[in-house]
């Protein structure tokens, strides 16, 4: 009878370590997973950051043309705010909502005049980097 229960518990013993690594297996899994899902997220609102600091660009560059490269027209027009050098700013929440208040991102048009054409640089960045940058021009005179 003694050799039969020290199989059962040599098996039990068999069993009991099989389970602890099977259990340390899934949980290396899971925490792999974990990492790629949170490092999957931050992309995915980094692309999002991306493609509507484009969007803010195209906007801010189509107000510049329209107004005919005037920063004042350019400022009524997109909703910013005209600074003394000529460049007009638009400040927007993390919404991308335009705020007066402190912004996450800035939209920035730089006016600068060239061979009949008004020129522009319009940067859009947030507290950290420059996001995306477009250059804009615009017909003198032509609104």
């Amino acid at each position: 009878m003694n050799v039969q229960r020290t199989r059962g518990a040599s098996r039990s013993g068999l069993l009991v370590i099989e389970l602890l690594i099977a259990t340390a297996v899934f949980s290396l899994c899971a925490a792999i997973c974990t990492g790629l899902f949170v490092r999957a997220d931050a992309v995915s609102r980094e692309s999002a950051a991306l493609n509507r600091a484009v969007s803010a660009a195209q906007n801010a560059a189509e107000c510049f043309k329209a107004a005919g490269g005037d920063p004042a027209r350019t400022a009524a027009l997109s909703g910013g705010v005209a600074a003394a050098d000529g460049a007009v700013v638009l400040g927007y929440d993390d919404a991308w909502a335009l705020t007066d208040d402190t912004p996450v991102y800035t939209v920035t048009v730089r006016p600068e005049t060239a061979d009949g054409f008004r020129r522009a640089s319009v940067t859009v960045a947030d507290t950290k980097q420059t996001l995306y940058a477009l250059p804009a021009a615009a017909l003198e005179g032509v609104a």
